[in-house]
């Protein structure tokens, strides 16, 4: 097992090592990957991803907008089970922290604020997965090219080091196996569909409580994370 285990390792940091060793060589695709791993550009596509296929005429639309809303569901839940694994398992430390691993920094100075998140596994990973998936699961072109678009941003969280490919692979794995889970007519029926009813009896009230998840969720809900830390700092003093 501890042979494996140390395989397994070996095998992770080496691919590890293949992606980041092109960090810091041109400038030009250093710019690129920071474009790709910036959570606007996350934002702006899910945004229009998921509006262009929520008001998308077809046939089968009340069928589709209860697959969007249930992609919505399995992101919250696929970060709060990728959150829990990070807490409970044992903490690893993200490779651009990690002396003497060869680590290659990128040409310019990146920000970052991870130093106390543990690298294992990748919650931006599991939301990219689980909107690839819903996404691929109403319409396979727009699945194709978010699957595109998630290797590469995926990449260039491994390009910069912020990650493992075995991280980004635990959060993918954990991603898909939520959103397949839920997507069955026992959950449609319980929460798709009221969302949906409500959605025709209050379009209003809807519309202006879907586009600030939208957002949240585009930012691994960095308000509504930021918000329990000041309240919990506020009650608890810590």
């Amino acid at each position: 097992m501890s042979s494996v285990t140390a395989y397994l390792g070996d095998l992770d940091l080496s691919l590890f090592h293949y992606i980041n060793g092109l960090c810091g060589q041109y400038l030009a695709l250093d710019h690129i990957a920071n474009r790709l791993e910036s959570g606007q550009l996350k934002g702006l596509a899910l945004s229009a991803t998921f509006g262009a296929l929520w008001f998308q005429r077809a046939e089968d639309q009340f069928r589709r907008r209860e697959t969007l809303i249930l992609t919505l569901v399995a992101v919250v839940l696929s970060l709060v089970v990728a959150r829990i694994c990070a807490d409970l398992l044992p903490f690893r430390i993200r490779p651009m922290f990690v002396p003497h691993i060869g680590y290659q920094a990128p040409l310019f100075h990146l920000e970052s604020y991870f130093e106390n998140w543990s690298s294992f596994p990748s919650d931006t990973a599991a939301l990219l997965v689980v909107m690839t998936t819903g996404f691929w699961l109403v319409s396979r072109w727009w699945g194709l090219a978010w699957l595109c678009f998630t290797a590469m941003a995926i990449g260039a969280r491994i390009y910069f080091g912020l990650h493992y490919p075995g991280d980004v692979l635990a959060g993918a794995l954990i991603g898909i196996a939520i959103t397949i889970a839920i997507n069955n007519g026992f959950v449609r029926h319980r929460i798709a569909w009221p969302i949906l009813i409500f959605e025709k009896q209050a379009p209003g009230i809807f519309y202006g409580l879907l586009f600030p998840v939208l957002y949240e969720i585009s930012t691994l809900f960095a308000f509504t994370r930021s918000l329990r830390h000041a309240v919990t700092h506020l009650l608890l003093g810590f």
